[in-house]
């Protein structure tokens, strides 16, 4: 092996990796946990950063809450949308809201601010019961100036043609209709680039008349599932300014993978280009397979280790790891 792929090598085990666990309400707007609860219930679930999306406030940032809380990093932002209530952009790094409800002017907002913008469920079908409604992106094709798009969301790929028919079955055994990453969203983010991330989309919802409530999707479960892993050039500053910034420049740079935690640790995945071919490090064993608008380039079974793929695929593809027919780990690779 030349030198190039061995400092490759090196470059991909030095690289420091946080669970994030991205996209997360709490009730200061339409979610039920408090602040302080949600934080809490991140730190036990074993999270390193902790992105809160309320929509439509930076009450989290506001509060003082963004930054470190002991161990635990708050990505303190907010969720945005279009005067229609669709075009959902997850924004952080910054310290106001844009007045505007067009979608490009908030992104360009954002962009000026030193923020980031992930267009949220952008391509995400919609339920046949009362609130299942979708909010896609309706902004257009110009989507410069994102800085990634959440491919794999737990509440949309779970509400997605929800039903009276099908909604106890839903409700028994969520996760089997979270297997895999939205294949248009990731066709949406390969003509946009940046940061290919997931995002459990967490409520924590309660239903029912007085002391008789039944929360659906608690904290403690969602913070269990779906993880975007960001890979840091270094470790996170103690000062809460400089530790976000590395945390947004990772994000803009799509240095990031995601993973359903149900299937394994993921932690240790890497891949990089080199020379026409594909290093890949696995945490552990699946079928691989790289492809790009839903069509394989490439498939094989590997075993954990170090892998030199061939592979002559230029511009933007999909590396995704199944195990049992189900998607452990998914990375936008550009």
């Amino acid at each position: 092996m030349n030198r190039s792929l061995i400092q490759n090598e090196c470059m991909m085990v030095d690289l420091i990796e946080k669970k994030a666990v991205l996209h997360v309400h709490t009730n200061a707007s339409d979610g039920t946990g408090s602040i302080e609860q949600v934080i809490r219930m991140a730190r036990n679930a074993g999270v390193d950063i902790l992105g809160i999306n309320d929509h439509n406030t930076l009450d989290a940032r506001e509060r003082g809450f963004g930054g470190w809380n002991s161990s635990l990093f708050v990505l303190a932002g907010a969720e945005l949308e279009d005067s229609e209530e669709s075009s959902h952009l997850l924004v952080y790094g910054i310290d106001e809201l844009p007045r505007t409800q067009d979608t490009l002017e908030q992104i360009s907002f954002v962009n000026e601010k030193s923020g980031i913008a992930i267009a949220a469920h952008p391509t995400e079908a919609p339920g046949k019961l009362p609130r299942t409604r979708s909010y896609p992106w309706t902004a257009g094709k110009d989507t410069d100036g994102l800085a990634g798009v959440e491919v794999w969301n737990y509440m949309s790929l779970w509400k997605k043609g929800i039903s009276l028919f099908n909604a106890a079955a839903k409700l028994r055994n969520p996760d089997r209709h979270v297997e895999h990453p939205n294949l248009k969203a990731i066709e949406f983010w390969e003509g946009t680039g940046g940061c290919a991330i997931a995002g459990p989309d967490a409520h924590a919802l309660r239903f029912g008349v007085g002391r008789v409530r039944l929360e659906v999707f608690p904290y403690d479960m969602m913070f269990r599932r779906l993880l975007t892993h960001v890979l840091l050039d270094a470790n996170l500053s103690d000062s809460d300014e400089v530790a976000e910034k590395q945390i947004l420049s990772a994000l803009r740079q799509g240095s990031c993978f995601t993973s359903n935690v149900l299937y394994g640790d993921a932690s240790g995945f890497r891949a990089v280009r080199e020379d026409g071919c594909i290093l890949l490090n696995l945490p552990g064993a699946g079928e691989i397979t790289i492809s790009r608008s839903g069509a394989v380039l490439w498939q094989d079974h590997l075993e954990a280790g170090s892998h030199r793929i061939s592979s002559e695929a230029a511009g933007r593809v999909s590396i995704s790891v199944f195990r049992e027919g189900r998607t452990w780990i998914y990375f936008g690779i550009s």
